[in-house]
């Protein structure tokens, strides 16, 4: 029976072959995604990585909203955001307290690294070693540069220095390197040769000098003050909105003080890949930064150096409910848990009910076009012919027996037979032989 590992590696190379073999509809470009068909299919998201926490006896959900309920219940997180901007202080506070709360163990990704322009660059090389047309190989390459372009985009949205809780994220490096040598803890028993390995931006710890720059060069509004700040570790003397939300954390750092960080894995020049940061705020608790997701990313995970450091990752967890989350924006942080919070016609907004609602909707429709089947405008029924003289004569016997009078009635039908059938000597016009005057009708108002 394969190890997880290598069942790992075959399914992953399976799904690779697929793609590779034509089928570029199958393919999904979503990022750092855990659970459904657009993560199974998508070089960018963690779903093998999950599986391979779940094999490894580690139950798992996806984390949707911060909330009392899962800051007991999660014993770690991996979080894979889709973006680079600073975070909610309102979220970062929530980690920050769920930190504090006990044992946890948090996995930060960095986001500086596409996955998808990594396995469109492989595929334009399958597509020339396997002959395959030139048009394939072209597509390919289109592909890879929108994607570069993309990642591109996202990055020049925000400050070469990115400020986080546990570390700040170094933006100012050139291109993007494959990492040829390893060093540090991890790197033993590791061919970085054979790893799929990338870095561009990377986490460099803090200092009190450094603390007390980023302080300087954020805390200033030149709306208020027309004072601008020296232009150092790479800020542009403007002020940004994300500025306000990493001045709250510089704050926080400047009052709480200083996470350690260790370097766990690192390339020849001491840009950390892997780093772990303590505090002594919280406690037993670890925050495990990666500098990106080039080493759990369903791609990356074909390569069995990759598989090897992940599963050094994994054995870092803990043997309990880890959430992963994933995202351009940050989780909702919530007072309430779901059931007290969630009232009313919200409720139908939230799984499961949101999917159920959408079927329910359906169904209804079809409900109304099969009992009311009326399509374009609504028509007039056609009225009753007025023409046959059987409707007279109904008519005629309903007044009739309105009157409630014998003698009227049999005056009225000896009067037809004698005035309009003319045959006065009918049986039926001497039915009045004893009246002689005109026959009137009850229904008129005596003189």
């Amino acid at each position: 029976m394969p190890t997880p590992l290598k069942a790992a590696s075959i399914l992953a190379w399976c799904c690779l072959a697929i793609v590779l073999a034509g089928c570029r509809n199958s393919l999904s470009t979503q990022y750092g995604l855990s659970d459904g068909s657009d993560a199974r299919y998508s070089p960018a998201s963690v779903s093998l990585f999950r599986n391979l926490c779940i094999e490894n006896g580690k139950p798992t959900i996806v984390v949707r909203s911060f909330s009392p309920r899962a800051m007991t219940r999660l014993k770690a997180i991996v979080w894979s955001p889709d973006s680079f901007e600073p975070h909610d202080p309102a979220a970062l506070l929530w980690i920050d307290r769920w930190l504090s709360s006990g044992e946890r163990t948090l996995v930060y990704v960095g986001r500086d690294f596409s996955p998808t322009a990594d396995y469109w660059a492989q595929a334009a090389g399958e597509f020339v070693n396997s002959k395959q047309t030139m048009k394939n190989s072209v597509y390919a390459r289109e592909q890879q540069a929108v994607e570069l372009a993309t990642l591109d985009k996202m990055r020049s949205r925000v400050r070469s220095n990115v400020v986080t809780p546990w570390c700040v994220f170094d933006h100012s490096t050139g291109n993007e390197e494959k990492v040829t040598n390893l060093k540090g803890p991890w790197a033993e028993s590791t061919d970085a040769t054979k790893t799929r390995l990338f870095v561009r931006s990377y986490p460099v710890p803090y200092s009190a000098e450094s603390l007390a720059s980023f302080q300087d060069e954020l805390d200033w509004q030149p709306k208020d003050t027309g004072v601008k700040p020296a232009n150092t570790s790479g800020y542009e003397l403007s002020w940004q909105d994300s500025d306000a939300k990493m001045l709250k954390t510089v704050k926080l750092l400047s009052q709480e003080g200083l996470p350690n960080m260790e370097s766990l894995l690192a390339t020849h020049d001491d840009r950390a890949l892997i780093s772990e940061c303590t505090s002594p705020r919280w406690g037993k608790s670890r925050v495990i930064v990666l500098s990106n997701s080039s080493l759990i990313s369903n791609l990356s995970l074909i390569t069995p150096e990759n598989l090897g450091l992940a599963k050094k990752l994994i054995d870092k967890l803990p043997n309990q409910t880890i959430g992963f989350l994933a995202g351009s924006m940050d989780p909702p942080v919530r007072k309430d848990d779901f059931s007290s919070q969630q009232k009313g016609f919200e409720m139908l907004t939230m799984w499961p009910l949101n999917v159920i609602s959408l079927h329910a909707v359906f169904l209804g429709m079809l409900v109304l076009l099969a009992a009311f089947p009326i399509f374009g405008r609504a028509k007039r029924l056609p009225a009753k012919s007025t023409r046959e003289f059987s409707q007279h004569i109904e008519a005629v016997g309903g007044l009739l027996a309105k009157s409630q009078d014998q003698s009227y009635a049999l005056a009225t039908l000896a009067e037809y037979f004698r005035v309009v059938r003319k045959e006065p000597t009918s049986p039926w016009a001497n039915l009045d032989p004893m009246i002689q005057q005109e026959p009137t009708s009850p229904f008129q108002t005596p003189s």
